[in-house]
């Protein structure tokens, strides 16, 4: 494998990092069986779940025992970040390895261009990936890997074209943007490949079957089904997404606890118990000695749950649709089939154009994509040995008017809340709060970072 390494970043412009970044491996050293064979790789992500809202990241009233049995057994990032602070585009960073600078997708919603559609009863434009956007999955089954989405996909937008068949995956079972009645928790529409499914025990606003039961059921199912084949399961959960429909509010009905923060923590635990589902499917189908789990959040925890006592994302500043860590600031967990470095943690600053890379370096693929990310195998071989050196992390979102923009390098964190807002400059390792705004004390900082902000965007017609 490649040793790739950037020195100067702030002196390389994009157009020169054409075929540098193909997974931008810092790393010499990568998984492999004796045997030879290719690792399963199952990679989950929760929608909205805060940075501490998981018992092995210091939360006291969620039951989380399965992952964080995971964590146990894995590493645990505890400066990881997701691909943005709302869905779309973070999930697309996730998919394509690049940061929403580079990126298709860099919101939810476009202001030209993309396809028309309804939300509710507001016309929107959202964007999708297109054709010549490849994913992770398409690098993958290039590379012998049976793969599979279920349940939340979310870069197809209103584009009928823009399925997940169409874009790498080989299978799929879930929901899509353009049909409503299919993303909630309670759907009474499915879609198996392109096939639409009515889920009766839904219909007359029944409560028959919840997603997270339907997501983990077609989980358990494929690695039974696959299990004498590589594969690359993507399983996207919808909790603990608003609204709070919950199966049932246990083991939390008599704590003393809002009925918010009650249905907030009884999704989160009704999910770690489909989570725990799975892990023992692996273990069933004897596959677990050859299996690489990655379990992460999609952004920061949202203010759409109104939670009176539970704080989702610590004493993190802000929330999802911020800049701030609260917005941006995830859990990730990744263990590897041999338990490297077992409940360790990892402070080095990660996010999801890192797991593009990192699953290309666990897969032993071949290509000739160019992404934003480094691997991340040699930080878990060795936790905290990885050096940052000049690389920054990046991301972009668009208020009303204008660009708001944030960069990570080191323990400094610049944001730009609009292009004609002043800078916020932080010291992560003395501020993690973000409490303190230090740009005047640091113009050479300043300077140095806005150079990167300018940097790392390119202009989208879409905005």
């Amino acid at each position: 494998m490649k040793r790739i390494r950037i020195r100067k970043q702030m002196t390389i412009t994009w157009s020169k990092m054409v075929g540098l970044l193909l997974g931008a491996c810092v790393t010499g050293q990568t998984f492999a069986q004796e045997d030879g064979r290719k690792p399963n790789i199952v990679v989950i992500i929760a929608d909205d779940l805060g940075y501490a809202d998981l018992g092995s990241y210091g939360n006291k009233i969620i039951k989380t025992p399965h992952i964080d049995d995971l964590a146990r057994q894995g590493v645990s990032f505890t400066n990881a970040y997701a691909g943005a602070s709302v869905c779309s585009p973070s999930r697309g960073t996730l998919f394509t390895g690049l940061h929403t600078g580079h990126a298709r997708i860099r919101g939810n919603m476009t202001r030209q261009g993309g396809v028309e559609g309804l939300k509710g009863d507001q016309t929107v434009r959202r964007p999708n990936l297109l054709p010549q956007d490849s994913t992770i999955a398409n690098v993958l089954s290039n590379n012998g890997y049976m793969t599979t989405l279920i349940n939340k996909w979310h870069v197809d937008g209103f584009d009928t074209a823009a399925h997940p068949l169409n874009r790498g995956f080989q299978e799929f079972h879930g929901w899509l943007v353009r049909e409503d009645r299919s993303h909630n928790h309670y759907p009474t529409i499915r879609y198996h490949n392109t096939e639409e499914h009515i889920i009766t025990e839904n219909l007359d606003n029944k409560r028959g079957s919840h997603a997270t039961d339907i997501a983990t059921d077609e989980a358990v199912e494929f690695i039974l089904r696959k299990k004498e084949k590589p594969f690359f399961l993507l399983l996207t959960y919808n909790a603990p997404h608003t609204p709070l429909d919950v199966k049932s509010l246990d083991p939390y009905t008599d704590i003393d606890l809002p009925a918010n923060d009650k249905a907030y923590a009884a999704l989160i635990t009704h999910m770690d118990e489909g989570i725990g589902r799975v892990l023992k499917a692996v273990d069933d189908a004897g596959i677990s000695d050859n299996t690489v789990f990655i379990f992460a959040s999609d952004n920061g925890g949202s203010r759409e749950a109104k939670l009176s006592q539970l704080k989702q994302n610590g004493h993190l500043r802000g929330a999802k649709a911020q800049l701030y860590e609260g917005g941006l600031r995830v859990p990730l967990i990744i263990k590897m089939p041999d338990e490297t470095n077992a409940g360790s943690t990892s402070n080095f600053p990660a996010y999801f154009p890192d797991l593009f890379s990192t699953i290309v370096d666990i897969s032993k693929s071949k290509t000739t994509l160019q992404t934003d990310g480094i691997s991340l195998v040699s930080e878990i071989i060795k936790p905290n040995s990885l050096n940052p050196g000049q690389r920054y992390l990046y991301w972009e979102q668009y208020p009303r008017q204008g660009i708001a923009q944030a960069v990570r390098w080191g323990d400094w964190k610049l944001i730009r809340q609009n292009t004609d807002a002043p800078y916020e400059l932080y010291n992560l390792r003395a501020d993690d709060a973000e409490q303190h705004n230090v740009a005047d004390k640091h113009p050479y900082i300043v300077e140095q970072l806005s150079g990167y902000l300018k940097e790392a965007h390119v202009p989208s017609d879409l905005w």
